[in-house]
């Protein structure tokens, strides 16, 4: 199984995002952040594999010690347990309904 790349992993943060903002409770922060950290993933100058093997992907603006671990894990695997468990709560569906009314960027707390 070959790695995922930056624009792989990036979408998965994104998808990881939505589930997560649609998960309910007090979303808006955590999903913002993998949001944030998704953007700055797929502005990326650097192979994913160089920041994942040495270590630096706390280096990535928006990315800290536990996203690096769901980036990291995105990387080798092309999944993560935390974002399977959202794909089995929330189902493609939801996502697809949820997608053609609004995107992650309009969330906020007062909306």
């Amino acid at each position: 199984m070959s790695k995922a790349d930056a624009p792989q992993v990036a979408k998965l943060l994104r998808e990881y995002a939505q589930r997560t903002a649609l998960r309910g409770g007090n979303p808006y922060y955590r999903a913002k952040a993998y949001s944030r950290a998704a953007d700055s993933l797929a502005a990326l100058a650097e192979p994913l594999d160089r920041l994942v093997e040495e270590e630096r992907l706390t280096e990535i603006p928006g990315v800290g010690e536990a996203i690096a671990d769901i980036i990291t894990k995105l990387h080798g695997t092309g999944t993560h347990p935390s974002l399977e468990k959202l794909r089995k709560q929330l189902p493609d569906g939801v996502l697809i309904s949820r997608s053609c009314c609004s995107n992650l960027s309009e969330f906020g707390e007062g909306k």
